[in-house]
């Protein structure tokens, strides 16, 4: 990760400072980069943040949307988090959730790699999982009682992890074998390895990579915004947005 280059006490030099400061161009801090990384880390923007006397700086590394600040004069690079302490949200978070969010078209594209579905709520939700994934299965079980509640349509994806010998062998099976939810569940295998289960399992690890998914399980948002990581249920319902439409 690029945050272990950079010198995060820096930060706390620049938090006392109480006025906004003009930020330097994009291509003075593209040079600062380009010095202390050798990477091919490229500066996309920059702007004033809303932490006083610092500015973010919107990374692009390996196809990858990420974040950095700098103060005004572009002397510091930092890398870390940034909490709120009245409310202790993470803006770094925020910021990063937003940058890399899911367009209009890719979650299209989603629907196009959509092994099955299950549930009819009308609040859906991708779930982007693997056979042999135990975090998977407790997120799966909350899943399985908002989808018996009728709260939500989920949709899977497959995304076998690579060091999980035979998952995506399983996963191919099950879509070559129209298996769904059940087969799913129950780990079904067969031998059928036909070509449109192989593609889609393909394209689907291709894309989510792409997207900067390397884990599982990872929900996908009606909005574009992802998680990856088990929530709870209470957690989840507020995500997707089913308490406030009760």
């Amino acid at each position: 990760m690029i945050g272990r280059f950079l010198g995060i006490a820096a930060a706390l030099l620049l938090m006392g400072s109480t006025v906004h400061a003009a930020c330097p161009s994009i291509g003075e801090v593209q040079g600062h980069v380009s010095k202390v990384f050798r990477q091919g880390v490229t500066v996309t923007n920059i702007k004033e943040s809303e932490v006083p006397g610092l500015c973010d700086v919107y990374l692009e590394f390996k196809g990858r949307n990420r974040m950095a600040y700098t103060d005004s004069k572009g002397e510091y690079l930092i890398a870390g988090q940034i909490f709120r302490t009245r409310d202790k949200v993470n803006i770094t978070k925020e910021a990063m959730d937003e940058l890399n969010r899911f367009t209009a078209d890719d979650l299209k594209k989603l629907d196009a790699l959509v092994a099955f579905t299950a549930g009819s709520g009308k609040k859906s939700v991708y779930l982007i999982t693997d056979p042999q994934c135990p975090y998977c299965k407790k997120a799966e079980k909350i899943l399985d009682e908002m989808i018996e509640k009728g709260e939500i349509t989920v949709k899977y994806l497959m995304f076998p992890l690579p060091f999980h010998k035979g998952a995506k062998e399983e996963c191919i099976a099950i879509i070559c074998d129209d298996k769904g939810l059940e087969g799913f569940r129950s780990g079904y295998k067969s031998e059928n390895q036909c070509e449109a289960g192989k593609k889609k399992v393909e394209e689907t690890i291709n894309f989510l990579r792409e997207k900067g998914i390397s884990g599982t399980p990872t929900y996908v948002f009606e909005d574009g915004r992802f998680h990856s990581g088990v929530l709870q249920m209470e957690a989840l319902e507020e995500r997707i947005g089913i308490k406030a439409g009760k």
